[in-house]
């Protein structure tokens, strides 16, 4: 009890809870052991464990999930999935079993809703090393966001997979399903994004850069704090239900604060419908378009992460009011200055930014419009986005409006999957927008104001309710907004040019600093490949390891800058997680030991080194920019 109270307080809570009365009688097996049974579902008698040799039985189980674990096994890189999901914690036999084979940071999740069984099984076993390692989660509960929540500590080491075991006994098999689908669906979630922060790494630092004068000579959104209290606002995306809410939006503009993602400002400027707030986040260039050609916006304030393209960022910052977010890589290479810039929460998409928003601005209820989340009527986009007249160019008498649509969704066949829509019928989904679901529904948890689904389409979502729009905005939405709300518009600071020289200055000391680091980084690379040849050495390793802890401490004096490398170097940080669970697996000795140890440093070591490259070259390209800038705005360069 003392191990569960310190690493799962909710869960002794309940354990302490149960009441004697309540425990599941025990019967001694044919080796002396214990063993209980209970009834099944159709009322015939199962045994949980063996009634002969219960801890024999438990070990051959999980030897075969060992087995198991072996076959999805990456053959490649040698890594086994690192979490193992069980049906039923029964006596914890198998579960200990299976525990005792489990090495580095790989862990169980057991699924078991009857919480006297719990209770009688630690009446009689000791299992607080399991509870203490922090590597045993039990799940007595099917929901989904508790689900999310337990096993969020564990996400890196969910990259590497799940395996699945087969249960002892088949007991609440519809509790185990439920939480298998939970887990399975948490897993995809942390792949899909830790996959799209890995490849879009580079990227995303050369865009923070890119953006960084203006980051720092326009103002925060702290002026927008809470500025819309109790106001209902609607938040607009593309989903292929947009268009039914048109027409209503149209009529209802003045009663609401208007949110809309950067997909859908070109289709509601032409439907008349001018937002209040218009949100971007997007890395790619393609984003540009979706502000092209527009002018007159200085009623429309764009709120946009650094991340998003440049393109973006300078198309609009001469045409209407701007903001961008804080960012905490943008912090690190200007460490010295003290940045104003508040943080929202990092999002999937540009949707998930522009409800963040809404909730910044303290709008209560908020509405969202457009956010199907799935492939209603077969459509991914609504007319008359702008990605529509992207594709105008390819349309024709073989190449319909239509065909683009289907062959947008066809490409993610191998990941569709059923779903259930709004008025409970089956659309499809894939499992990308399944991953924004979840951590929608995370969020609709979360939100203390009202969340409202007015799309009118799409999938159902938890957490909120559904709503025809019309009927939200006059039960919600009485009145006008104030317009004296929008005041602090006359107020912002479209580009303080005056800033932009000292955080220049900044940037250079940034580039120096890595060009410093990148020196340590090719001697400890050189250091490393010659020990790595004198491991039958020993006392000429030794001597090698002497200049190299000097070295490693040269590192950590430059942690700063060190945390600046790895954000473009996050593929290093992955594999070495992944060789040192290898390595710990292997449980090799000496030499052998070493040997592996190296090998894993000169390919980490390699690819910060590569990584300061990197960032050196985004660095000179940043400072270009301020440079630019600084000529635009006549700012006298830098000494």
């Amino acid at each position: 009890m003392r191990a569960l109270c310190d690493h799962a307080p909710r869960l002794a809570q309940l354990i302490d809870q149960v009441d004697e009365l309540d425990f599941v009688p025990l019967e001694p097996t044919r080796d002396g052991g214990l063993t209980c049974r209970l009834t099944g579902p159709q009322g015939e008698p199962v045994y949980l464990h063996s009634r002969y040799d219960p801890v024999r039985e438990a070990d051959r189980w999980a030897e075969g999930i060992e087995v198991q674990a072996q076959a999805q096994t990456n053959p490649q890189e040698d890594q086994p999935p690192m979490c193992f999901f069980v049906d039923g914690f029964g006596l914890g036999y198998h579960v200990a079993a299976l525990f005792e084979r489990l090495t580095g940071e790989a862990f169980i999740v057991v699924s078991e809703p009857n919480l006297a069984l719990l209770r009688t099984a630690l009446e009689h076993f000791d299992y607080s090393e399991m509870f203490a390692s922090n590597r045993l989660i039990i799940m007595t509960a099917a929901e989904r966001d508790e689900v999310f929540r337990k096993l969020e500590v564990h996400s890196h080491a969910l990259m590497l997979g799940v395996v699945f075991t087969q249960p002892l006994a088949r007991l609440e098999g519809d509790f185990h399903a439920r939480v298998h689908r939970a887990v399975a669906e948490y897993a995809g979630y942390v792949r899909t994004t830790l996959i799209t922060v890995l490849s879009n790494s580079v990227r995303t630092c050369r865009n923070v850069l890119q953006n960084l004068p203006t980051y720092v000579a326009t103002d925060s959104i702290d002026v927008l704090r809470n500025r819309f209290a109790g106001c209902p606002a609607v938040v607009v995306s593309a989903g292929p239900s947009l268009h039914r809410n048109l027409d209503v939006l149209r009529r209802c503009r003045d009663r609401v604060v208007v949110v809309a993602v950067q997909t859908t400002l070109k289709p509601l400027l032409a439907a008349g419908i001018r937002p209040d707030f218009v949100t971007s986040l997007d890395y790619h260039e393609v984003s540009q378009g979706f502000f092209a050609g527009l002018e007159g916006l200085a009623d429309i304030h764009l709120v946009a992460e650094p991340k998003a393209h440049w393109s973006v960022i300078d198309i609009y910052r001469s045409r209407g009011p701007l903001a961008l977010l804080g960012n905490e890589f943008a912090r690190l290479v200007l460490r010295e200055w003290d940045d104003p810039h508040d943080n929202l929460r990092a999002g999937c998409t540009v949707a998930h930014l522009a409800f963040y928003l809404a909730q910044y601005l303290g709008a209560d209820p908020i509405i969202l419009v457009g956010q199907d989340l799935g492939f209603t009527h077969h459509v991914y986009y609504s007319p008359g986005t702008a990605l529509h007249q992207l594709w105008q160019p390819e349309l024709g008498r073989f190449c319909t409006l239509e065909m683009k649509e289907w062959e947008r969704i066809v490409r993610s066949r191998a990941i569709l999957r059923p779903v259930q829509d709004i008025h409970g019928r089956r659309i499809y989904t894939d499992e990308q927008m399944f991953t924004y679901l979840q951590q929608f529904e995370r969020d609709f948890a979360a939100c203390p104001a009202r969340v409202i689904d007015a799309t009118e389409g799409g999938v159902a979502k938890q957490f909120c309710q559904p709503l025809p729009l019309a009927e939200a905005i006059d039960r919600h939405a009485p009145g006008p907004v104030d317009p004296a709300r929008f005041d602090y518009r006359r107020r912002l600071s479209r580009f303080d040019a005056a800033r932009l020289r000292p955080a220049r200055a900044l940037v250079q000391r940034r580039l120096e600093e890595v060009e410093q680091l990148a020196r340590i980084g090719r001697e400890t690379l050189g250091l490393i490949r010659e020990m790595l040849d004198l491991v039958d050495d020993q006392s000429a390793l030794n001597q090698r390891m002497i200049r190299l802890d000097e070295l490693r401490t040269m590192v950590r004096q430059r942690s700063s800058v060190y945390r600046l490398v790895c954000y473009v170097s996050q593929m290093a940080e992955m594999f070495r997680f992944r060789q040192d669970h290898a390595i710990r697996r292997r449980a090799a000795e000496g030499k052998e030991r070493q040997r592996q140890q190296l090998r894993r440093d000169v390919r980490y070591v390699g690819e910060i080194n590569a990584g300061c490259d990197r960032l050196a070259e985004l660095l000179r390209e940043c400072l270009t920019r301020f440079d630019e800038d600084m000529k635009t705005w006549n700012v006298a360069p830098a000494d």
